[in-house]
């Protein structure tokens, strides 16, 4: 019996300051749209609509990631089911939840203007920064705390599905 257990992983991205602004450019040409008590999302427009900060992902920070993620937890391969990013203005939060069909989730941290404003995941206590994209089981209760700076937080966050594990 193989037993694997992968509660939570952080990776940073290298020389993530040189993709800082490049990411906050291209969010920010998406029209801004409310979602709930987010200021700015593109998590309810048209799936066809181009999403050039998705392509500067899979070209700039993708490959970098996956390697990681891999190697360390014996994944053969997985493959990113949705991406969306979110603003939070002053005020903005995200209220507790979980994402079905999904097997990990992850929050790739833009802006951070203040540590308390990482992602909460019930249970488990974590020490993120800008530049680093946190992974963990997609059924884990998480949210984001209210926004009190003037400053917003931008996070991109994405699923991804487990095709198989490595060594089986």
């Amino acid at each position: 019996i193989i037993k694997r257990k992968m509660s939570l992983k952080i990776y940073s991205i290298p020389n993530f300051e040189k993709h800082r602004v490049k990411f906050l450019e291209l969010i920010y040409k998406i029209p801004e749209t409310r979602y709930k008590d987010i200021s700015h999302t593109d998590w309810e427009i048209p799936r066809s609509m181009r999403r050039e900060y998705v392509e500067y992902f899979n070209e700039n920070i993708y490959q970098g990631y996956r390697d990681n993620l891999c190697k360390e937890n014996q994944f053969k391969d997985f493959e990113i089911s949705n991406m969306w990013f979110q603003v939070y203005k002053e005020g903005d939060k995200h209220e507790a939840h979980t994402h079905p069909h999904a097997h990990f989730t992850n929050v790739f941290y833009i802006n951070l203007p203040d540590k308390k404003l990482t992602t909460e995941i019930r249970k488990i206590n974590h020490d993120c920064k800008e530049g680093d994209i946190i992974t963990f089981p997609a059924y884990y209760e998480h949210g984001s705390p209210i926004n009190t700076n003037k400053q917003p937080k931008v996070i991109i966050s994405f699923n991804i599905n487990i095709f198989s594990y490595a060594n089986l």
